[in-house]
């Protein structure tokens, strides 16, 4: 049974990978059609209807009167966050760059969670914690200077909206990380406010004529495998592995994998100061996550 589990848990991890993988080329093709907001609005609004059933189906509904108001008030505040102006901001950002970079400069998220916590004092200084961030940070400015070498250069400003999307999301991680409640209800609640507040929105800055098939089909997908479906896969692999950390490092494959997809959908020429730069992110936050260890065993 445990090999079993093992195997599903694999089968699982790897379709998480395919599929993030996928979602920033799915975000380039989308904003050919659509204008960011209007990506945002559609997306979400699939998101919210595919977590409902989901929430139905697994009778989730019933816990939304265990949660208390403290911490429903931090869900609908996340909620502002994510989906609201964290996916604007990165649909804006991939809008103004070439895929590559928007998606490498948005991988520093891991390194805004670690700064936070040491400024909260909820992870311990360290000087090799230190050294390893500014790896990762250095590898963000490859990123971004290997760019000067494309025509036309890259977009500055969309190099800071991409990079801003990284304490977006980080501020997100640090209000429902205290959270106690399962994690598709503490998605159903944002998405549900993001829903609302894009649905008012909407009224203003969506456009009233008709949409493609393929607008709305790539809206669909970026709603579904970006928002929604994409995370239940992900803890159903986590809650069948007996090995939570080789499917957990699943996750520094995607910006990797991603690459393939951006180089032969998008057929746009991947930068090899992209691939070092990532590489450097990566190794970066890699070592965070050795230290980290290190520390724990310490105080066992």
């Amino acid at each position: 049974m445990t090999s079993k589990n093992n195997t599903i848990a694999l089968i699982f991890a790897t379709l998480v990978l395919l599929l993030w993988a996928s979602v920033a080329t799915a975000f380039k093709i989308a904003l050919r059609m659509l204008t960011p907001f209007e990506l945002l609005f559609l997306s979400s609004l699939v998101s919210f209807f595919a977590l409902t059933v989901i929430m139905l189906i697994t009778g989730r509904f019933r816990s939304l009167a265990n949660i208390s108001r403290r911490d429903m008030f931090k869900l609908v505040l996340a909620g502002v966050l994510n989906p609201t102006i964290y996916y604007l901001m990165l649909f804006k950002a991939y809008d103004m760059l070439p895929a590559q970079f928007a998606q490498a400069v948005n991988f520093t998220w891991p390194l805004v969670i670690v700064v936070f916590a040491m400024i909260l004092k909820q992870e311990k200084f360290h000087v090799l914690r230190v050294l390893a961030l500014c790896v990762s940070f250095g590898g963000a400015l490859v990123v971004v200077l290997g760019g000067n070498s494309m025509p036309g250069g890259i977009s500055i400003p969309g190099v800071l909206l991409a990079f801003s999307t990284a304490f977006i999301w980080a501020s997100y991680w640090m209000i429902t990380k205290t959270i106690k409640i399962d994690a598709v209800t503490s998605l159903w609640v944002p998405f549900t406010t993001g829903a609302i507040i894009l649905s008012v929105l909407a009224l203003w800055f969506f456009r009233p004529e008709p949409l493609s098939f393929s607008a709305l089909a790539g809206a669909g997908y970026v709603g579904l495998f970006e928002m929604s479906i994409t995370f239940l896969f992900w803890l159903i692999a986590l809650r069948k592995t007996t090995s939570t950390a080789l499917i957990s490092n699943f996750i520094y494959a995607v910006p990797f994998v991603s690459l393939l997809c951006i180089r032969f959908i998008l057929n746009e020429p991947i930068q090899p100061t992209t691939l070092i730069g990532l590489l450097m992110i990566a190794g970066g936050i890699i070592a965070q996550l050795f230290i980290h260890s290190s520390e724990n065993k310490k105080r066992v």
